[in-house]
């Protein structure tokens, strides 16, 4: 019966113990060998064009409030909000 390489890689050579993923900070002496992510240069921002899209494209865009939203994008726009 053909078994797959990674079963035979495991019978031939078992794990004592298997990588579990990492979560939280780097604990103290532990030295990284790949750099950090970079961090954006400013803050996000929604695009209003792919905003507006979505918003149109929602069913719930009938509710009041998200209408009022939609129908006022430019005043928004013109606030700094996107």
């Amino acid at each position: 019966m053909p078994l797959p390489f990674g079963v035979w890689m495991w019978m031939a050579f078992p794990e004592r113990d298997l990588a579990l993923p990492a979560s939280g900070i780097m604990p103290a002496g532990v030295l990284r060998d790949d750099p950090p992510a970079p961090r954006p240069h400013r803050l996000f921002r929604a695009d209003p064009g792919i905003f507006a899209h979505t918003l149109v494209r929602l069913p719930a865009v009938r509710v009041p409030w998200l209408h009022e939203i939609l129908e006022n994008l430019t005043h928004h726009k013109r606030t700094g909000l996107f």
